[in-house]
């Protein structure tokens, strides 16, 4: 089973994505944290992205589809959920290229769908733990206040690409390159689409849904 999780900054693809990977085991690919993570360690490829993060740009093609291609070694045959690509009709159509060579195919495409001042109002109001990058909105708090859900960690800090200016950049960029893949997706019958506005319990239960029927319908083509 291979899964694109699709939608806008602030739907909430890296939480059901990891709900997702803790309930069928797949490897979980996030060029988003993958990106961050190489800013942290200041790598060449860190400072090359950071300044367009930081600006609510996103990193060419020819940069996410190689963190992506390398990424995808290591997984070693598992399937993949894809958090954060592909962003553009030109990604999309590259990652088909390299899964058909790999005879591979993605699945499903779950698009995640909210509406901009919802987006808006997460994205400000975000914080994310500095050890483990889970990330808390006031939609979504820690269970005990000042301390990490996942790793008990007591800091927060605020993405750069959470600031007011750089959410307006990256909702704009989404409308004007990610948008196409609806069709694209649509058109090949892989697009299933589930409300994002509603809590994270049961909007994962509309994508389990989902993920459930794909599995009972391709055991049922055997």
């Amino acid at each position: 089973m291979n899964i694109v999780l699709f939608g806008p900054p602030g739907a909430g693809k890296g939480t059901q994505a990891r709900l997702i990977q803790e309930r069928y085991g797949l490897a979980l690919i996030s060029t988003g944290d993958i990106l961050r993570e190489e800013i942290k360690k200041e790598t060449p490829l860190g400072f090359e992205v950071k300044e367009i993060m930081a600006s609510g740009g996103f990193p060419s093609d020819d940069i996410i589809l190689k963190v992506f291609e390398n990424s995808l070694k290591n997984v070693k045959g598992k399937g993949v959920i894809l958090d954060g690509i592909p962003r553009t009709l030109n990604q999309a159509k590259k990652i088909d290229e390299l899964f058909e060579r790999l005879g591979i195919v993605i699945d499903a495409v779950i698009q995640i769908v909210v509406g901009d001042e919802e987006l808006v109002k997460r994205l400000s109001g975000r914080i994310i733990c500095q050890t483990c990058g889970a990330p808390y909105t006031p939609d979504m708090p820690q269970r005990i206040k000042g301390t990490c859900d996942t790793c008990s960690g007591k800091t927060f800090i605020r993405r750069p690409d959470d600031r007011p200016e750089a959410i307006k950049t990256r909702l704009q960029i989404y409308n004007d390159q990610t948008k196409p893949l609806i069709h694209y997706y649509s058109e090949s019958h892989r697009l299933r689409t589930v409300d994002g506005m509603q809590p994270v319990a049961l909007v994962f239960d509309q994508i389990d849904s989902s993920i459930s029927d794909i599995l009972k319908q391709q055991k049922e083509r055997k």
